[in-house]
């Protein structure tokens, strides 16, 4: 629904608009910080499990980039959580997409599409959020590897684990000595020097659920050359999930010279980490997602980059994206029949 009338693109509220707590749904002003929204929800046990890496951060400017972290293997990313938008277009005049109710399906969920389009579509005003409880308790399990061939061993073998993490990341040794000291004192530099790859696995919910997944962690692993550095301290998740997250889009804290972006089939993430260690780049990412991000120094040919990381997501229905300072080079790649589809569309509208 569109309103005809113009309206001041400067008024965009930082308040909690509706917090109905028993709905588990809130609306806000697209100008409040991240972190005044994470206090207003947790007075009610409540979070919009989404990591940030910034508390600084807006949540107009959260749903426009569509950030995410850490959690999305678990949780889901925004497109999972925003049930309803207010925006306005170029000539000030306001629409709205979606609604303040979690059962809301009636026309084209616009919300989606307007997620991640970085205000091309419309400069958002509000945003309706579905919410879940917060965690009792979370753990944080890391686990080191000698080699990529014994990481990818251990991914095989937690396709079948009886276990439910949250967060299922992997990390080649640059990675993991820029990260891992941040979340634990005791993973030194000197400590992970010996090891290729890292996997961290996070988990959370009650405290007997978190002891007995952690516990059926270790258990699972046992047998495929995994050493189990330690079990974090309880804040390391909070503090894994702002890292890795500032990782991911590039924040100074954590960034080189330039950032990738490749997305490919869970079963090429060893392929991704093995390429990254042969161009000698950082690489942190979902391996049950398959979504890594990497880091590289601004000495680096970037076009080289970019034509490994091409040949290897051609395999697969991919996606490269690397960004270099006001430079952007991609490379979606659709599976075989979507691009046979996508051809004839292009045919048949000229």
């Amino acid at each position: 629904m569109m309103s005809h009338n113009p309206t001041d693109l400067t008024e965009i509220s930082s308040h909690v608009i509706d917090y109905p707590a028993r709905d588990m749904t809130v609306t806000v002003g697209a100008a409040l910080t991240v972190g005044q929204l994470r206090a207003v929800l947790k007075q009610e046990n409540q979070q919009l499990p989404i990591d940030t890496g910034d508390e600084a951060m807006t949540i107009g400017d959260l749903v426009a980039y569509d950030v995410s972290g850490p959690r999305q293997y678990g949780s889901g990313t925004l497109r999972d959580y925003v049930i309803g938008i207010e925006a306005s277009d170029a000539n000030g005049r306001v629409f709205h997409a979606g609604g303040r109710v979690v059962k809301n399906v009636a026309g084209y969920d616009l919300c989606r599409l307007l997620i991640g389009a970085q205000g091309r579509l419309g400069t958002l005003r509000q945003l309706t959020f579905k919410l879940k409880p917060l965690p009792v308790e979370q753990h944080l399990s890391v686990a080191a590897f000698r080699s990529l061939k014994d990481l990818n061993s251990a991914l095989e073998r937690l396709n079948l684990s009886a276990t439910t993490p949250q967060i299922l990341d992997v990390l080649n040794r640059p990675a993991a000595e820029k990260l891992l000291p941040l979340i634990d004192a005791s993973l030194a530099s000197t400590k992970l020097a010996t090891f290729a790859a890292f996997l961290v696995v996070g988990f959370d919910g009650s405290r007997k659920a978190c002891d007995w997944q952690t516990k059926t962690l270790a258990e699972e692993l046992q047998g495929t050359a995994a050493s189990i550095i330690s079990v974090a301290p309880p804040e390391a998740t909070t503090l894994y999930c702002r890292a890795a997250t500032q990782f991911s889009i590039g924040s100074p804290a954590t960034q080189t010279g330039w950032l990738a972006k490749v997305v490919t089939l869970p079963s090429y993430v060893v392929s991704v980490l093995e390429i990254a260690s042969d161009l000698n780049l950082l690489a942190c990412g979902r391996a049950g997602n398959g979504i890594l991000f990497l880091n590289g120094d601004a000495a680096v040919d970037v076009g080289n980059v970019f034509q490994k990381f091409r040949q290897l997501v051609e395999g697969c229905s991919g996606n490269v994206e690397i960004q270099e300072l006001n430079k952007t080079w991609r490379h979606p790649v659709m599976s075989s029949p979507v691009e046979r589809y996508s051809k004839m569309l292009h045919e048949l509208l000229g």
